[in-house]
């Protein structure tokens, strides 16, 4: 079996020679890239295993190649890791909702980087490919890609928003946890923390009330319930 490959799209030679460097000796194989153009280009003739993205790069900026592949059905299931020197929580959440499925701040660990493309991998491997719905559903998971059409509109979603979503639609109704559904992923998803699932929980949310086709409640300790109508309450009141 080959090795998984790494597309490092980053600008900074230093950086991409560490993320290279430990990579390979974790036996996986890499691709580099200096900017979004060439990064993105690479992609689509490549299909990576999982891309680690930087934020500010020349050409294409690093959520502009996160919507790319994102919105692309060829590639919208490519994992995304952003490694960034911009830490500050907004931005953070700005990553996670333009398509990322981790963020790693600058300056980083190398062998954290490999430990999270690891996790992240693995849980690409976990989620099973989704169940299409009746078509007159207002929400519907299609088969050949993390795509979700919301009332005749379409969004691609991560691997782990993709679980979610199926998991609360199993639930519907039902107040579930952020330990449950991590529970509910396997044993070697033990590493993924309640707060990571909020956030990715919130980007779900933004995506059902923006089509208008459910939203999601959220109560203290990491809770949520998957409603079908829209809300009336923001997210940042009850949050």
């Amino acid at each position: 079996m080959s090795a998984p490959l790494i597309q490092i799209i980053e600008d900074e030679p230093l950086h991409a020679q560490l993320l290279d460097r430990a990579l390979r000796h974790a036996s996986f194989a890499t691709a580099l890239a200096v900017d979004g153009h060439a990064g993105w280009r690479d992609t689509q003739r490549l299909h990576p295993s999982l891309i680690l993205l930087d934020l500010l790069l020349p050409g294409l900026s690093g959520p502009e190649v996160c919507r790319l592949v994102r919105s692309t059905p060829a590639t919208c299931r490519i994992p995304i890791i952003m490694v960034t020197a911009l830490g500050a929580e907004e931005d953070r959440i700005a990553g996670l909702q333009s398509g990322a499925d981790d963020y790693v701040v600058k300056p980083f660990s190398p062998r954290e980087v490999v430990s999270r493309v690891q996790a992240v991998l693995r849980r690409s491997r976990l989620s099973d490919p989704p169940t299409s719905m009746q078509s007159n559903d207002p929400l519907r998971v299609q088969e050949s890609c993390f795509v979700v059409t919301l009332q005749g509109r379409q969004l691609t979603v991560s691997d782990l928003e993709l679980s979610l979503l199926r998991f609360m639609l199993e639930r519907e109704g039902e107040l579930v946890s952020a330990t449950s559904f991590v529970a509910a992923l396997g044993k070697e998803q033990r590493e993924l923390l309640p707060d990571e699932v909020a956030r990715h929980v919130r980007t779900l949310h933004r995506k059902l009330e923006n089509s208008q086709a459910g939203f999601i409640e959220f109560l203290p300790g990491f809770r949520f319930r998957l409603r079908g109508a829209p809300s009336p309450v923001s997210l940042a009141e009850q949050w």
